[in-house]
């Protein structure tokens, strides 16, 4: 863990839960793909760390599967730590977590809002003949949300706990910006 998260940079994490033949596939392919990795390129990660959870059928097979998926979409030389977690209360579903760290330059970055200048009509107080701007504010941004994000996180919890996600395995984080 400590090798893996020391790298430099940003880092995310994602996860999935699938069931059936090609479970272990298909969570590493949904965990990559994760909308809590959303705007990342894996392809950057220094290091990443990925916990297996499923129940004692488990196969060696399955391990491989995913590690394998995880590898294609990092870098040749990254860092990747495969463990895994016995539980049996996962029946026949396998859970994929995964934290990419040493991400640099793979999110977009934000744009500012585009100022213009809007004419003003100027009138003068006849007592002070001071002038008084007509028309509302000289400087006008593009629409923009003062905030950014509240909605897709709110969204992006509750798709989560639909999909059956425990409330306490979604991270803390965007509990807090959904609420």
């Amino acid at each position: 863990v400590r090798t893996v998260m020391s790298e430099m940079g940003m880092a995310m994490m994602g996860s999935a839960l699938a069931t059936g033949p090609d479970r272990a596939r298909i969570a590493a392919e949904q965990a990559v793909a994760s909308p809590l990795l959303e705007d990342v390129n894996l392809a950057n990660a220094r290091g990443v760390l990925v916990n297996i959870t499923t129940s004692s059928s488990f196969k060696m097979k399955e391990y491989y599967d995913v590690m394998n998926t995880i590898k294609a979409f990092t870098a040749e030389d990254a860092t990747v730590i495969v463990g895994n977690v016995f539980d049996e209360n996962m029946a026949d579903g396998l859970r994929v977590t995964m934290v990419a760290t040493g991400l640099t330059g793979t999110q977009r970055r934000q744009q500012k809002p585009e100022l213009r200048v809007m004419p003003q009509q100027v009138v003068r107080d006849g007592t002070t003949n001071q002038p008084i701007f007509v028309g509302g504010s000289a400087v006008v941004e593009d629409e923009a949300p003062a905030v950014f994000g509240t909605n897709s996180r709110r969204a992006q919890v509750e798709a989560m706990k639909m999909s059956g996600v425990e409330e306490y395995d979604i991270p803390a984080f965007l509990r807090k910006q959904a609420d």
